[in-house]
Order: structure tokens, then sequence, then C-alpha cells
């Protein structure tokens, strides 16, 4: 973040270097360019002039026959006359009106300018205008070789200018597949506005894109200042998540953009500049207001996003709307540069906050897969965990029984002693009781070894596949649902031996993947018969994988080409290695355009089975 900050502080530098103009103080001391603000002052229009222009009177003193040009520094006017007097009744030099094309203005170039011959001595222009806005103009005197550079160096310039702005978009472009497309495509849309916007306000939209349509050229600012300020809020809703973090900041903003349709509508009403005036006031304390939220929120990228909507409204906004009343705070800076700089400033910020939520959302991203391999290792090891135990629990059974065995072999000796007893002599009261103890003792060990041998487990769990598969699927059936896919199971009355932990982590694997990457159709699974084995099968009419796919996906962290929807890449490695695992056999059948199918050999003889058609 601080490199680009840095960055942004450098553009910035080179930005005001670029665009400082010395200007000279007084009318005497420049004859090359000469600010004629300190040599003009209101006054009345001249006799048979319009008396509904604003008018200013400039007293010039020429030094002899020159040649100048009278720089207005703006693209276009609603109307325009200059007036001069050499010494006697002033003259009307040049008219220019709203519905005036291009190629009727007395010299070309993307801002207005008019050219202008004094005499020597006294000469007294006046200069009537009307601008959008009822702005003021801010005139001045070039020689033709100045005029000309400087609007070298404006193109210059504007090219560096223009071409940054698409630099960052194209930046940002790259990174579209984190955050969601459509605040990329918000993003770029607001660049695209605010370009559109520069065009106009530099003047070379009239120059060159429609020099023939003068009343468009009008209407144009409204409609392009419009347009930025729906896809300012656009983005501003797509890039913040207001639907799921401000749902009252979304919903003003999504009104905001709604009242934005009948105000294009109405740009032909005389009024229509203060509508559009209106629309920017209400507009302002909703992306402050949203800026502000996100970052008490602790959203990623807020903070940048904060200062590039800031900059807009401060140097965009209020700046250049001082400047167009004559206001200008930065004297040395045009009013018309207002609008690059923070459209500059905007995109720069706005950029570096996409990059900072890439860099977040990666590191968010690379934990969850940590976790997800963890989780799996962890899996793994507990279930090895389990079959020690059970093996360790076989082998104290069998300890037991052989014990038991051991121990019943001299009490049957003794059995057979007493027996022979009973015979030599007649029995008395202990040794009746001595047979019924020891009776007692063989019984009990008896019932030990037998309960022993019917708690032996004789292998894996005993699955009925029918049953215990529909229980599997049931899990699947919502994101089947939601994504329009059919989930099917096909009718199965086999049995097998296996870890049901194990074929339920395969079997949510499997399917997981087919309901990810099938956009359409089916999800089919069921179970074939193979020599000495059960198949367990997942087809899937999904978009189907290349040979050279296969391999790769079968490694960690490897996702198809469309995972759009947060897969991490490990579903296949754990099928693979669980298989490896409970020495299963893993195939993949796939086509391009046709599906895929997963298959996992299980070894074992099946009881019955019904087959699948893939």
């Amino acid at each position: 973040m601080a490199e680009l900050l840095m960055r942004g502080l450098l553009i910035l530098m080179l930005w005001g270097l670029a665009v400082y103009e010395a200007r000279a103080q007084s009318c005497s001391t420049a004859p090359e360019a000469q600010n004629l603000q300190a040599c003009s002052q209101l006054a009345a229009a001249p006799s048979g002039a319009d008396a509904s222009l604003r008018w200013q009177r400039i007293e010039l003193q020429g030094a002899g026959p020159q040649t100048r040009v009278l720089a207005l520094g703006v693209p276009d006017v609603q109307a325009l006359e200059l007036w001069q007097a050499q010494g006697g009744e002033p003259q009307r030099r040049w008219r220019l009106q709203a519905l005036d094309a291009q190629t009727a203005r007395p010299l070309p170039g993307p801002r207005l300018a008019l050219p202008l011959s004094l005499a020597p001595g006294r000469n007294t222009l006046w200069l009537g205008y009307r601008v959008h806005g009822d702005g003021r103009l801010d005139p001045q005197l070039l020689s033709p070789g100045a005029e000309r550079q400087a609007q070298q160096r404006r193109d210059v310039l504007n090219g560096l200018i223009f071409g940054v702005m698409v630099t960052l978009a194209a930046v940002v472009a790259t990174a579209r597949w984190v955050g969601g497309p459509s605040a990329y495509l918000a993003y770029v849309a607001l660049v695209l506005a605010q370009l559109l916007m520069l065009l106009h306000t530099e003047g070379y939209a009239f120059a060159w894109l429609w020099p023939e349509l003068a009343g468009w050229n009008q209407r144009a600012p409204l409609v392009l200042g419009l347009l930025s300020l729906a896809a300012h809020a656009a983005f501003a809703m797509q890039f913040l998540q207001m639907r799921q973090h401000m749902p009252r900041l979304w919903r003003a903003h999504a009104l905001l953009l709604a009242l934005l349709l009948p105000a294009l509508g109405a740009v032909l009403l005389p009024d229509a500049v203060r509508l559009g005036v209106l629309m920017g006031l209400l507009y302002a304390p909703l992306a402050l207001g949203a800026a502000v939220q996100a970052w008490r929120l602790g959203l990623p990228g807020a903070p940048l996003y904060t200062l590039g909507a800031g900059a807009l409204l401060l140097v965009s906004v209020l700046f250049f709307s001082l400047g167009v009343l004559g206001l200008n705070p930065l004297p040395s800076v045009h009013f018309l540069d207002y609008p690059k700089i923070g459209a500059l400033l905007e995109a720069a910020f706005f950029s570096a906050a996409f990059i900072n939520r890439v860099r977040a959302e990666q590191r968010r991203q690379a934990e969850q897969r940590l976790r997800r391999l963890a989780e799996a290792e962890e899996l793994l090891a507990l279930e090895q965990q389990r079959q020690a135990a059970l093996a360790l629990a076989q082998r104290q059974g069998l300890r037991l029984a052989g014990a038991s065995h051991d121990i019943s072999q001299p009490l049957a000796s003794l059995r057979f002693a007493i027996e022979a007893l009973k015979r030599s002599a007649a029995p008395g009261a202990i040794t009746q009781h001595l047979d019924h103890t020891l009776a007692y003792a063989q019984t009990l060990l008896s019932d030990l070894i037998q309960q022993t041998r019917a708690e032996l487990p004789s292998g894996p769990d005993r699955i009925a596949l029918g049953p215990w598969l529909r229980e599997q699927l049931a899990q699947h059936e919502a994101a089947a649902a939601a994504r329009g896919l059919r989930l099917r199971l096909a009718p199965c009355r086999a049995e097998l031996q296996a870890s049901q932990l194990m074929l339920a982590r395969v079997l949510h694997n499997l399917l997981g993947n087919a309901l990810r990457y099938t956009a359409r159709g089916r999800v089919l699974v069921g179970v074939r018969r193979r020599p000495g084995a059960l198949e367990l099968q997942v087809w899937d009419s999904g978009p189907g994988l290349a040979p050279a796919q296969l391999e790769r996906l079968q490694q960690p962290f490897e996702r198809g080409s469309s995972a759009a929807d947060g897969g991490h890449g490990l579903g296949l490695f754990i099928v693979k290695s669980l298989c490896e695992q409970c020495g299963w056999t893993l195939r993949i059948h796939s086509r391009l355009g046709r599906g895929s199918g997963f298959c996992v050999r299980i070894p074992q003889a099946p009881i019955t089975v019904d087959t699948v058609s893939a």
C-alpha cells in the first residue's frame, strides 16, 4: 500500500509541474503571454451588442502592429461576442453562437481561441460571453507561437493522463477473478465515463468526435456528468458490497440510480444544468457516508477508496466549481485542469484499493487452502488411529481368548480328577461344593471366549449401499437445486465392506466437484460390478476435461479454468490420497463438452449389484 501511495504522490507531483504555467501579473511586462485579468473590468455592453451577455472591458497598450491570439481557455460557449475599438467607435470582430459547428471557429483547436490584431497605442476590447453554469472566463493574450506551444503542452500532458488512467484500469482488469466481476465492470465503466468527460472538458470531443453536432455538444457536459455519477455510484455499491454490509446506503444508492434515468431524459430542459448540480449535491453526502461506513467496518480497501472519493469530490467538484465561478483556489492551475487531477487521483486510489483487496483475498484463500489440507491430513491421521486402535483391540481380545483357553485346560483336568474321586469314595459336601465352583468358573471362561469371538470384527464396515447412498446424496440436494441440476441415484441393492468414513469423504468430494463445475444437466451416482470389486461412479454433464488436465488436477491447489465460485483445488487430490490409503483405484473418464465420470474401484466380492448406464 505504501508503494502505491508513493507512486500516486509522484504522479501528482509530475502533474503539478506539468500544468503549472507562469502568468504575467500586469499588461505591460509579458509580450508572449499576458493574463488579462488585471487589465479587465466588468462593463456594459457596447452599442449594438447583446446586452444579456456578461461583459468585460479590456484595456491594452500596443507597442506596434501585432497579431495575437485571445485564448479563452474553454472548449465551447453558449454565446460569445468580441468588440474592439482602436481610437474610434467599437466594432464587432467575432461572434459565436451555441449551435455553431467546430468548423465555424476562426482558429482550429480543442479550446476556443480568437485571432486579434492590435494597433500601436491604446486598444480597447469588449468581451461578452455566456458559458455553462453562468461561469467566468479567464482570457489570455498570447502570440501565435506561444499559443501553439501551450496547446502542444496540453496535448502531451493530456495524453499522459489518459494513458495512466487506461493503464490503471488494465492493471485492475488483470485481477478480475477476485472481488466479483460486477465490481470490475463498474470500475471500467467509471474510467470510461471519466475519460469521456475529460475529452469533452478539454475540447477534444467537439474537435474530433462530433464537430458538426454543436447542439449535442452543449448538452454533453450534463449527460457525461450524470453518467460519471451513475458509474461512481454503481462502483461504490459493488466494491463496498453495500447490499451485504450497508443495506440502507445500498437502497439510497439504488434510488439515486433510479432518479438518474428521468434526469438524463430532462437534458433538453432550460434549467437542466441546475438539475445536474442537484443530483451531484444529493450524491456527495451518500458517497462520503459510504466511505466512512466502510472505513468503520474495516472493509478491505476502504481507506484507499475513501481517499479516491474524497479527491474526486474535493478537486473535481469543489475546486472546479469555484474555478467556474471565478474563485479559483489555486490561481496557478487552470480551473479546467481540476477534473483531470481529480479523475487521475480517483483512478489511482481506486486501483490501489483493488490491488489491496486482491492481496487480502489471496491471503485469505491461501489460509483456507492450508486449513483444507490440514483437515485432510488430520482425517487421514484419525482414520489411521482408528485402524490402529481396532487392531490393538483385536490383539487384546485374542490374547484374552488364548489365556482363557489355557486356563480352561487345568480346570478340565481338575474336573476329571474330581470325577475319579467320586468313583473311588462317597462324595462329601466339600467335594460337591468344589464341583459346583469349578463348573461355574469353567462356564464363565467359556462364555468369555464366546463373547470375545463374537465381538471381534471380521473386517471393515459392512455397508448396504442403497440406503447409505440415499442418505449421503440427501446432503447435496439443496446445492443441486440451487444450481438447477438434477441429482440422481441409480437403484442399488449391493453391499460392500469398506470404511464408511473414508468412503463418505471420497463421495462428498466427488459430488462437490461435480455440482460446482456443472452448469446445467444432471449428476448421476451409482455402482457397477467389476471382476473382484465394486466400482462407485459419479457422472456429470459438465464441461469435461482435456487429457492434459487430468494429471494436473490431481495435484494440490490445481483448479479448473471455470473455478469462479471459490474452489480451492484440493478435491481430487484428497480423493486420490484417500484411495491410495485404502488400496482403492481412482479412474477418470472425460470428454470436452460431454462431461466427466469419476470411478472408485473397491476390491471385494459383491453380493448383488445393479449397473449404471453412463
